[in-house]
């Protein structure tokens, strides 16, 4: 009896301890601070294909940020930062501002309803990427892949299985496939996947020639992040017209860009501080199997960090310099992402800026009870604020 008794609590004590194991290695150890943080960014023990998998399931994107490899990261980086660097230049960053105009005005005019109004979510999605697709790809896609394709990603992002819109999102890009062809941008991009296929191959085994080829591969890096920071930015703005019209008085002074105005930039950056479009950033220890994950929300909200008013939309705390402990805070765009040269900035201020000059008036149609008063931060969950009306 007694031997029968040890055997039932050993075996009790190890089905625990398993338990345990096994819980360890499927949650997520919190990272709250930079430098643990820069530490397993910079870390080649820290693999990010593993809690990244299911973006190759949900949306066939095969790209660096589902396939760890270092060659590939790097071809990738290259290619994108060459392609943004064009827009240092006065010339082509006034053709960007050109297209940019001429898509918010078309989209405006088209999301309008017969009130006037119009919903400044779809607006943020489909003029991004509008946006995106014509100046960055020159690709000119019809109404049903800008209407269509952000609430696909969307809903893919959060319903990975749904097989019927998986489909539906195949079909759409299908209709595009001579534009995306002739795309030199995208050929280039195509080109580096191609050029690593055996990487790719090995992690990736059903379709693997169609997920290559696959546009979402740069549209959803390049596109999904940026409507994101366009949204929460129009967002904190409608909640503050005293700013809007300090804004608006610095777009009447013609000599200056965009790219020239400091408080646009400063808002922007206030923005992706409090509502990093990247909150979380997950990584597994190939060496220990922990996943972690990096709460950039929570660094760039520290108080140790960014003071007392850490909690509170105050774009002039960028009019200063950052302190080092801030600097290396601050985690938008993680610590490798092309755009963190400052191609965002232009590019999603440019945006911001001409859908405020579209109309003088720039305020919510009706109440809308889900918007918190200017002393709460605003809900990062994908779908708040979704229905929001906007006057102009």
């Amino acid at each position: 009896m007694t031997l029968l008794f040890l055997i039932v609590v050993i075996f009790v004590v190890l089905l625990v301890n398993f338990h345990k194991w096994k819980q360890s290695k499927s949650s997520n150890i919190i990272i709250s601070t930079a430098n643990e943080a820069h530490k397993i960014l910079k870390s080649i023990d820290y693999n990010r294909q593993k809690p990244n998998e299911w973006l190759i399931e949900a949306l066939s994107i095969v790209n660096p940020f589902t396939i760890n490899d270092e060659s590939l990261l790097k071809a990738f980086k290259i290619n994108a930062i060459k392609i943004l660097a064009n827009y240092a230049n006065q010339q082509h960053y006034e053709k960007l501002v050109l297209t940019i105009r001429n898509r918010v005005e078309h989209r405006i005019t088209l999301l309008q309803l017969n009130n006037g109004k119009f919903c400044l979510s779809k607006l943020a999605k489909q003029v991004t990427l509008d946006c995106f697709l014509t100046e960055i790809l020159d690709v000119h896609a019809n109404e049903d892949l800008l209407t269509e394709l952000p609430e696909l990603i969307i809903h893919l992002w959060k319903n990975r299985n749904d097989k019927t819109a998986k489909d539906h999102l195949k079909r759409i890009l299908q209709t595009h496939d001579d534009q995306f062809s002739q795309s030199k941008t995208w050929q280039q991009i195509k080109t580096i996947l191609s050029e690593h296929s055996n990487i790719i191959s090995n992690m990736s085994t059903n379709d693997f020639d169609e997920k290559i080829s696959n546009p979402l591969n740069i549209i959803v890096p390049g596109w999904e992040t940026m409507w994101r920071v366009v949204f929460y930015t129009l967002l904190e703005l409608i909640r503050r017209p005293n700013l809007v019209e300090q804004l608006r008085s610095q777009f009447n002074d013609h000599s200056k860009s965009y790219r020239d105005c400091l408080l646009l930039e400063w808002i922007l950056k206030e923005t992706l501080r409090l509502y990093p479009p990247t909150k979380n950033i997950y990584r597994t220890n190939l060496n220990t199997g922990e996943n972690v994950c990096i709460s950039v929300q929570q660094i760039h909200r520290d108080k140790t960090v960014w003071g007392s008013d850490a909690l509170n939309f105050h774009p002039y705390r960028f009019k200063d310099t950052l302190t080092p402990e801030q600097q290396q805070s601050y985690l938008p765009f993680s610590i490798s992402c092309p755009a963190r040269s400052g191609f965002a900035y232009k590019f999603a201020g440019a945006i911001v800026a001409e859908i405020l000059k579209f109309g003088p008036k720039f305020s919510i149609a009706e109440d809308f009870e889900s918007m918190p008063p200017t002393d709460k931060l605003l809900d990062l969950a994908r779908n708040s604020y979704q229905d929001l009306l906007i006057s102009i």
